[in-house]
């Protein structure tokens, strides 16, 4: 995979071994941001962590994770998981630093990635779960035409204990 421009500085690259230590200094950094609504978050406390899990992404050639990058720094994370061949679908999944919300990256970052998941993985669904509570990241899906599948009662424990249902979304090509 090659480096996708989003627009601006902004930009998806190709998750590399060596982002592990950035990635862990914002989940360290961020807990207060990302912790309710990312299970990882609360048992992320050394950064080889962080190695072992960019390692067992980079070995899944089926589903592709990228760093979103705003010009050389970190802005976040994205990429597919839960591929699956024989009904071609896919889901997205993603996060980003609490000071790039709100400019468009993450919207940008996942309409990259449909059209990849479409011309060049050929995929003939994609999915994306949020849970219910969490506005920002619902809206992302419903900027860019996925519909709304269904709910799942309680989809996904967080670290807090508290179960939340989860926004299934679904965008067909």
């Amino acid at each position: 995979m090659k480096t996708i421009p989003l627009f601006g500085p902004y930009a998806l690259r190709p998750l590399r071994d060596g982002d592990a230590a950035e990635i862990f200094a914002v989940i360290d950094t961020q807990r207060a941001h990302l912790g309710p609504w990312l299970p990882f978050v609360a048992e992320t406390h050394r950064v080889e962590q962080t190695r072992e899990v960019v390692a067992s992404m980079r070995a899944d050639a089926s589903a592709p994770v990228f760093t979103i990058r705003d010009g050389d720094a970190f802005a976040g994370l994205i990429g597919f998981k839960s591929a699956d061949l024989r009904s071609r679908s896919i889901e997205i999944g993603y996060w980003l630093r609490e000071e790039q919300q709100g400019k468009g990256v993450m919207t940008a970052a996942v309409r990259a990635l449909c059209r990849l998941a479409f011309a060049e993985l050929g995929m003939h669904r994609i999915f994306i779960r949020c849970a219910t509570g969490n506005g920002p990241s619902n809206r992302i899906p419903q900027r860019l035409g996925f519909r709304l599948d269904r709910v799942e009662p309680r989809g996904e424990r967080l670290s807090d204990g508290r179960w939340v249902d989860l926004n299934i979304y679904i965008l067909e090509g």
